[in-house]
Formats: structure tokens, sequence, C-alpha cells
């Protein structure tokens, strides 16, 4: 039995959404997961100056690596949303197209079984006309 394609087809970009949308929402969790890390870590990092001489010499360079390592993570994520956002802006389009592809396919599909009920009416409606009529009672050759 053949398969349909663009069902498949559908199939595959209604999936391709939901799994875009769960991307979205992971990623958005580890943006939040490392935002609050990166609070703590701002008070870890005070709270380990007494502890290690070597952070309390050089705390200044210490936390400007810190932010500059948070600013990082920052921009790291914030281009992975963008990516994410953009697969699935991507992956709404393409199930969009792929609908329009299954409506016009359908659309044809109507048309022609349509116009081949047509031709079928016509064809029968020809032979009706072109059947002979049925004589009705014994016919003599001078009927009037």
């Amino acid at each position: 039995m053949p398969r349909d394609t663009s069902t498949d087809s559908l199939t595959y970009w209604d999936e391709r959404v939901t799994a875009s949308r769960w991307l979205i929402a992971k990623t958005a969790a580890w943006g939040v997961l490392a935002g609050f890390f990166g609070m703590l870590g701002q008070g870890w990092l005070e709270d380990a100056r007494p502890l290690f001489p070597f952070i309390q010499q050089n705390y200044g360079l210490w936390q400007t690596v810190y932010l500059l390592a948070l600013v990082l993570v920052f921009v790291l994520w914030a281009a992975a949303m963008q990516q994410k956002i953009t697969i699935l802006h991507n992956s709404k389009v393409g199930r969009s197209a792929q609908q329009r592809v299954i409506d016009f396919n359908a659309r044809q599909a109507q048309r022609k079984l349509e116009a081949l009920q047509r031709r079928e009416q016509a064809l029968r409606d020809k032979q009706a006309q072109a059947a002979p009529k049925p004589q009705e009672g014994r016919s003599n050759k001078f009927d009037f």
C-alpha cells in the first residue's frame, strides 16, 4: 500500500515544531539555572576570599574573570536561544508550506474527480440519447 508522503511530511514538521518548543524550554531553564548559580557564585567567591590567600591577593582580578565568564555564558546562552527560536520559526514555516501543498493536492484531486464524474455523466447522457427508442406495438410501413 503506498504511503502518503505529504501526510508523513506534515507529521515530520509537527514533530519538529514540538521538539523545537521543548528545546527552547530546556534552553530557557538552563539559562535560569545558570543565572541562579551566577548569583550564588559571586557570594561563594566572596566567601572563599578569606579561605584562599591567592583569591584574597588578587580578588579584583578574580572578580573580573568571574564577571567575564558570566558575560560569556550569557552570550552563548543568548545565541543558543536565538538558534532555537530560528529553528522553531523555520519549522512553523515548513509546516505551513506542507499544509498548503496538502490542501492544493486535495483540491486538485477533488477537481479531477468532479471532471471524471462530469465526463461519465455526459457519456451516459450521450449514450441514452443515441440509443434507439423501442417501438410501442406493431408497426407497419404506412404509419405516419
